[in-house]
């Protein structure tokens, strides 16, 4: 697997994990509560699709794709609450603020890592392992076992046998 799909992964995941855990987290704090759980699998299934849609667009930016999904979940959760006049308030400004601002720290160390990482394969693989030329193996072969010239007439002895002939 190269590197430009590990990373598409990796982007669609932290984008879509993050997005579920910074909205839901936001709108805890805004609201005191957590949401149903109807209303969670709702949001696990957005962010699923939000991952997805990361993954299958690679040339997607990291931070656009963070607000999308941040934008994505906010509504879903807001529309689903019943607390439509709560649509935006300073707490959950800022959890949504600082959940996108750490995933985009976190994808960002992550895609330096993956690279590193795969250039130090691509160069470990590349390198070619050499023997050692001052050391020479001598292969002396077994003297052939002589066989009854009958058992050898009849085809009952032969060079081809079972693997492990002894």
């Amino acid at each position: 697997m190269n590197t430009p799909i590990r990373l598409s992964r990796l982007r669609g995941a932290v984008v879509g994990g993050t997005s579920a855990v910074t909205g839901v987290l936001a709108h805890a704090t805004a609201q005191g509560m957590l949401p149903e759980t109807s209303v969670l699998l709702m949001v696990g299934a957005a962010a699923v699709a939000v991952g997805i849609g990361v993954r299958a667009a690679p040339s997607v930016r990291a931070l656009p794709a963070l607000v999308a999904g941040q934008a994505l979940v906010h509504l879903l959760l807001v529309l689903t609450s019943g607390h439509h006049h709560d649509l935006f308030t300073a707490p959950m400004a800022v959890m949504h603020t600082a959940g996108t601002i750490a995933a985009l720290l976190l994808l960002c160390g992550a895609e330096i890592l993956v690279r590193a990482v795969s250039a130090l394969a691509v160069r470990a693989s590349s390198l070619r392992l050499r023997p050692r030329t001052g050391y020479a193996a001598v292969v002396v072969p077994a003297p052939p076992q002589a066989a009854p010239a009958a058992l050898v007439f009849l085809g009952a002895v032969g060079r081809r046998g079972p693997p492990f002939s002894v």
